[in-house]
């Protein structure tokens, strides 16, 4: 019976393409839906970095008028992570198209974390801006994807305090992938809680 009503609700929810209706427009992040390998690097205020390896995956949903994608880290290999483990990361993003503003409506949430975070998206020459509200701090955060590539992409995460100089927080540079094969890491003092296992190309 479980297995009936994931097969019933996978169907209903994922689709083959993009609606025929603003296929054009649906397409800003219907280019991503397929498989990808992340290298992501989070800077800190003091200079430092930290290192992790994302599994990402885009697909057309709700009869291809939104895409949906998971963003997980550390990289599953039949494994599970605990809820709380540092860095963790199993979350989703929802993207609308929104014909009456041109505008993507995004929303990103990470149950580990209990973060759920609404954005609005537009194609800004050759870049997808992703801006939302004001954070806790007073500064304003931005997700920018750019160079983008039919096999590559580099998503970043930036803030500002005024609206003009913007600071580099998170970057991300992804690879398309069409082979799943995980195997073990070894450990390090630096990263054996954030993930265990890599993704080959």
């Amino acid at each position: 019976m479980e297995n009936i009503v994931r097969a019933s609700f996978s169907e209903g929810l994922i689709s083959t393409g993009p609606a025929s209706e603003h296929k054009e427009k649906l397409m800003l992040y219907g280019r991503f839906v397929g498989d990808w390998v992340v290298d992501c690097t989070d800077y800190a205020g003091d200079g430092r970095t930290e290192r992790s390896r994302w599994d990402v995956r885009f697909a057309w949903v709700l009869e291809g008028r939104a895409v949906q994608d998971l963003w997980i880290t550390p990289v599953r290999a039949g494994g599970k992570i605990g809820w709380h483990e540092p860095g963790n990361r199993y979350s989703t993003t929802l993207r609308v198209y929104d014909p009456a503003i041109d505008a993507w409506h995004i929303l990103w949430i990470n149950p580990p974390s209990a973060t759920i975070v609404r954005q609005l998206a537009r194609a800004v020459g050759d870049e997808i801006i992703q801006t939302g509200d004001p954070n806790g701090d007073g500064t304003q955060s931005r997700w920018v994807y750019r160079d983008i590539t039919p096999d590559s992409f580099r998503w970043c995460d930036e803030k500002t305090t005024d609206g003009k100089t913007w600071t580099l927080v998170k970057e991300m540079r992804a690879a398309r992938i069409t082979e799943r094969v995980c195997v073990p890491l070894p450990s390090s003092s630096s990263s054996s809680s954030l993930f265990d296992h890599l993704l080959i190309v």
